[in-house]
């Protein structure tokens, strides 16, 4: 039987976690694929942990590890992507701003097109904005990494920094053997970038990008993102790991 695995990254989200968790059990995927929930543990301070080792024993396929140090959500994601055995791998935030409902639709339609790649458009419906400068800055990102990535894979993809990827296992458990980005948010350019270089049989991968929903919260909700200093971080990552 197929598996989609999905990795959840998780760093204090006691407040939202199994809100999460269990939607996520309960997403009813295409052509027979099963689920395979892999949640890792970034050292939270609060009882993260607890509650995902209490929900692992509710739900078979949910499988938890943990980081004795934190190692910031690249590192964590790329520990979760090595775990895993699906055909494919998607990514999702252990808060409530993506709805888990998407997930089917992007495998649906990541087989109907027999794609390779997935990504999320936050941009592609009207979503609700909290802070302009987040906005503003996830444009200007994916822009630039466009001027980049679209002379290899010939797809713009507007929203690089979009959480729901979803990508062939192999590949994603290839690429992220040479993962490096260790800043929180170094994960998407890198990805990103190693995705639009990478080859199958001498051609590049098939993306596919897709509208999806996006409720985002506030700081004092729990985002963790800065616009000015994860952005300029993210710019840096964008220029290295598409010239170098």
């Amino acid at each position: 039987m197929p598996k989609l695995s999905i990795i959840i990254p998780a760093y204090n989200e006691q407040t939202s976690l199994e809100t999460l968790v269990i939607k996520v059990t309960k997403i009813i995927l295409p052509e027979n694929y099963k689920k395979e929930i892999i949640i890792i543990n970034d050292c939270s301070k609060d009882n993260t942990l607890e509650i995902a080792k209490n929900l692992s024993k509710k739900y078979s396929e949910i499988k938890v590890l943990h980081n004795n140090i934190n190692l910031g959500k690249s590192q964590t994601v790329r520990k979760g992507i090595l775990a895993s055995t699906g055909d494919f791998v998607v990514i999702q935030d252990a808060d409530l701003e993506y709805n888990p409902e998407d997930i089917n639709f992007l495998l649906t339609q990541l087989l109907k097109n027999n794609c390779d790649v997935a990504y999320g458009n936050r941009f592609g419906i009207y979503n609700g904005v909290i802070y302009t400068q987040n906005f503003i800055g996830n444009l200007l990102l994916s822009l630039i990494s466009n001027l980049f990535t679209i002379s290899r894979i010939r797809v713009v993809i507007p929203d690089m920094e979009v959480c729901y990827k979803m990508i062939r296992g192999d590949v994603a458990r290839n690429i992220a053997e040479n993962l490096k980005a260790n800043s929180n948010f170094g994960f998407e350019p890198e990805i990103t970038a190693k995705l639009s270089r990478y080859r199958m049989d001498g051609e590049h991968l098939k993306f596919i990008v897709l509208p999806i929903s996006y409720t985002p919260r506030s700081l004092e909700e729990g985002k963790k993102m800065s616009a000015f200093k994860d952005g300029f971080k993210a710019l840096i990552e964008i220029i290295k790991y598409n010239l170098f």
